[in-house]
């Protein structure tokens, strides 16, 4: 990791009465297993104006304390093994990303499979939820078991186009009723009937929050809102979590869940590179994250509607607890004798992460991108594009431990691109593929609130080491 020493390049110390450097902020990403407290100066707005520039002072790890009943205990353990290279520091604010607790265990329902019920999962994804369930029309019993069963922190409720069906999503907001749990519900269906459907919802018992129809009109997405609302009330729930309850005192900007945070951070850095490609492989998941509106030849032969930014997450791929399941896509010759721990200790642990890493990205990215498919008409075979696509994205960057911390990152990134042509709409061959080396897109997602775009994006672009002034 690149870093700044304390006193550096954002400018004079200054320190309180206890000794304590002032900073402009702390911001702590709590994963499932650790928790990394991040420093950063030169943001603020007196701080600029002071011709300080952006930077990173240091960062500190810990194991995630959710299990010991208090997430404080480790992000005060990770905030002294940061103080313990930098000094004592004074944020003037406190921020976090969480993906402790489970994160955001989400299910959406929906009208129609490829319409209503695609756009709920698409806000869902985007915003950092964890899609645990999906239905498409009239809810049974069954589908409440499995509601019940995945143990929702928030339902995703939409259907019917903007003066379309109103039938169903009422009768799915009365079953609902039946449900023991009561999780945050988010309506954002058919704004005809939203009163009475919240009003069924909220005399079950039921917090209800409410965003534009997601899916309005035939072939338009309208999931931007959603992703907003849902952010809102993730930070409620995860303020009553088990393990999760004192964060508040530490705390003192809204928490967002980090993969929600990620997707910020790659929109707001697309604006000064162009089309982008995020691939964070975990222990557990590969985030894929993209943003772009594909290509102008591509868009003309499309067969269903892409948001501009866009997430997906593979439960089955990661380099500790879904390592079995990454294993089984290794060629027999070329299969590990062994599975890695969580954090390799020795040579040979780090050379299968590296292996289980590599085939995480590369899967994730080619399950993430859509393809070429071929209709067969009166008139003759016709091309289509069906799904994501990455054509136009010129820049592929890795985040994430796996990536990051370990070697062999970069050549993953270059595996994960088109090569010999083929159906799948891939990032191109040459497209410049970087490492987010100082692990920050996630804390930087939850910067942008708080401070100049600009300011934030520098950050990103040193991580990644791009010239701020270079653009593209």
């Amino acid at each position: 990791m690149k870093q700044t020493t304390a006193g550096g390049q954002a400018g004079a110390a200054v320190k309180d009465d206890r000794g304590a450097r002032s900073i402009d902020v702390l911001v702590a990403e709590i994963g499932s297993t650790t928790t990394v407290v991040s420093a950063f100066d030169g943001l603020s707005e007196a701080a600029r104006a002071s011709g300080a520039t952006p930077c990173l002072l240091g960062q500190g790890v810990a194991p995630t304390s959710v299990a010991a009943g208090d997430v404080t205990i480790g992000m005060n353990t990770a905030r002294a093994a940061l103080e313990a290279q930098t000094g004592p520091l004074a944020p003037v604010q406190f921020l976090a990303t969480s993906s402790a607790a489970g994160g955001l265990r989400m299910t959406v329902h929906g009208l129609t499979a490829r319409m209503t019920a695609m756009a709920a999962r698409e806000a869902a994804l985007g915003a950092g939820g964890v899609v645990e369930y999906q239905t498409a029309g009239r809810l049974r019993e069954h589908d409440l078991k499995a509601i019940e069963a995945a143990r929702p922190n928030l339902i995703m409720l939409a259907g019917g186009v903007e003066g379309g069906d109103v039938e169903t999503i009422l009768f799915n907001a009365e079953l609902l009723m039946r449900l023991s749990i009561r999780p945050i519900v988010i309506y954002g269906g058919n704004s005809a009937v939203c009163d009475e459907g919240c009003d069924i919802l909220r005399a079950a018992g039921f917090s209800v929050r409410v965003t534009p129809n997601v899916y309005p009109s035939i072939d338009q997405l309208d999931i931007v809102p959603a992703r907003a609302v849902i952010h809102d009330a993730f930070e409620e729930h995860i303020i009553h979590a088990p393990g999760m309850e004192h964060i508040g005192e530490l705390v003192t900007g809204a928490i967002l869940p980090t993969p929600g945070a990620v997707l910020v951070a790659a929109e707001r850095l697309a604006e000064t590179l162009g089309d982008v490609v995020v691939i964070d492989v975990g222990g557990a998941t590969t985030d894929v994250h993209s943003v772009t509106d594909g290509s102008i030849e591509i868009n003309a032969i499309q067969t269903e509607p892409q948001p501009h930014s866009k997430r997906t997450v593979e439960g089955d791929l990661g380099t500790y607890v879904s390592a079995a399941h990454v294993e089984e896509l290794i060629d027999a010759r070329e299969k590990p004798d062994h599975l890695p721990p969580a954090i390799p200790q020795t040579e040979d642990d780090r050379r299968v992460a590296v292996q289980l890493a590599a085939i995480a990205a590369v899967t994730g990215v080619y399950r993430h991108a859509g393809s070429l498919a071929y209709l067969y008409t009166p008139t003759g075979r016709q091309t289509v594009a069906r799904g994501r696509d990455l054509t136009a994205c010129r820049t592929v960057i890795g985040t994430g431990g796996a990536l990051t911390r370990l070697p062999g990152g970069l050549e993953a990134l270059h595996l994960s691109c088109a090569r010999n042509g083929g159906e799948r709409l891939l990032p191109p061959a040459d497209a410049r593929c970087v490492l987010d080396s100082d692990y920050i897109f996630a804390v930087c997602g939850a910067l942008f609130s708080h401070y100049e775009a600009d300011a934030v994006v520098r950050l990103m672009l040193q991580s990644i080491g791009v010239p701020a002034a270079s653009g593209v």
